[in-house]
């Protein structure tokens, strides 16, 4: 199908920021859900939305898109002409939300056929739970997550939406990160206790077993060879040896960013089974080449890589390397639902996303549609 128009304009996401939505032919449309117009990479003054319209239906008009090699082709001129690795003049959300759109009108709003056109499988889920140590100014929490032991999505969303009512009654907390995860002050011992007493109830009530997992967010609570964990400033043997404890006790399968780059070395030390890098490789593939020895799981945000293209690359290198998939949700997400194409398509593992929010669960249940038609 050729394109005869494209239209660029903001809209609200979750957070009620402003993002970007492309929409192609006045039918086909996409949007990225990060909170400003590039994305995390970098900011873009002075760039208006007159002037993304403008370059747009200028060097796109009339180009046939039929296929995924399309639409590489595509993101290949757009990053010739913005000329910069981090996309500093055309913004990678604009990419991104214009890829979603270009998927719908390939695909005829299928874009799933168009990723891949057999697929066999959707991603598991990981639910996130709760998080301590937490405020708005200071990053230095830790995020626990629920991961059932099931083989497909459907019978795992429902058991991580069992658990999750439970915990959200017994934290006694109305107060939620905007992934979902309900903001407690108890220890991360007790958060802990809580879910495995939890997690043990339900196996016994619905026959599912689960796993533990733990965002240590080791980049954000280190500082000058001290880990920052709430009120304890431990050395990196005594944050090891604090760790492994927590491992044995709790029995926690996977572990995030467990530790500062700087340390890296040592992650051999941590006896968790699942060891996922996150903010380490920031979706960026030279970083995940670098440090893939280290880890058998890689997190990836759609918003911080910049376009399908170099998705493929990062999820082709994993797949070589056996490391894991995992795709993460945004801080801010729209009712646009190609993440879940996406995540089926390129074969991830799982998707973390918690299950607050409109815009959050249409995607649950977008998995679970695609799941049944598989």
């Amino acid at each position: 199908m050729k394109i005869k128009n494209v239209d660029v304009e903001l809209i609200s996401n979750s957070r009620n920021g402003s993002c970007l939505q492309v929409t192609i032919n006045n039918a086909f449309t996409g949007s990225s859900g990060s909170d400003n117009l590039n994305n995390s990479i970098k900011e873009m003054p002075g760039v208006s939305i007159t002037f993304l319209n403008k370059i747009l239906n200028k060097g796109l008009y009339g180009l046939n898109v039929e296929n995924f090699n399309d639409i590489l082709e595509i993101e290949e001129l757009l990053m010739s002409y913005d000329g910069t690795k981090n996309l500093a003049k055309i913004g990678g959300n604009l990419l991104l939300a214009l890829d979603f759109a270009l998927l719908k009108l390939a695909g005829n709003n299928n874009p799933l056929k168009i990723i891949n056109r057999k697929p066999d499988k959707v991603p598991q889920h990981i639910c996130n739970c709760a998080v301590t140590n937490f405020t708005e100014k200071s990053r230095r929490f830790q995020e626990f997550f629920i991961i059932p032991k099931v083989n497909n999505f459907s019978d795992g969303y429902f058991a991580n939406s069992f658990i999750y009512s439970r915990v959200k009654s017994l934290l006694k907390s109305n107060e939620r990160t905007d992934e979902g995860s309900i903001i407690t002050e108890l220890k991360k011992e007790n958060v802990l206790y809580l879910m495995e007493k939890l997690t043990e109830e339900t196996t016994k009530k619905l026959g599912v077993e689960f796993s533990l997992g733990v965002n240590l967010n080791s980049e954000n609570i280190y500082n000058k060879g001290i880990y920052k964990l709430g009120k304890q400033n431990l050395t990196l043997n005594e944050f090891l040896s604090d760790l492994n404890k927590l491992i044995l006790r709790f029995d926690i399968d996977y572990l995030e960013d467990p530790l500062n780059k700087e340390n890296i070395s040592e992650i051999g030390k941590i006896k968790s089974n699942y060891i996922s890098g996150n903010r380490i490789f920031n979706g960026e593939l030279d970083k995940v080449k670098r440090y893939a020895k280290y880890f058998n799981c890689c997190v990836l945000k759609l918003n911080e890589i910049g376009g399908l293209s170099r998705l493929k690359k990062i999820a082709d290198f994993c797949r070589n390397n056996d490391i894991c998939l995992i795709l993460e949700q945004n801080l801010g997400e729209t009712n646009d639902t190609t993440v879940c194409d996406i995540a089926t398509g390129f074969d991830f593992d799982f998707i973390k996303y918690g299950i607050y929010g409109k815009e959050r669960i249409l995607k649950l249940q977008e998995l679970k549609r695609i799941e049944q038609e598989l």
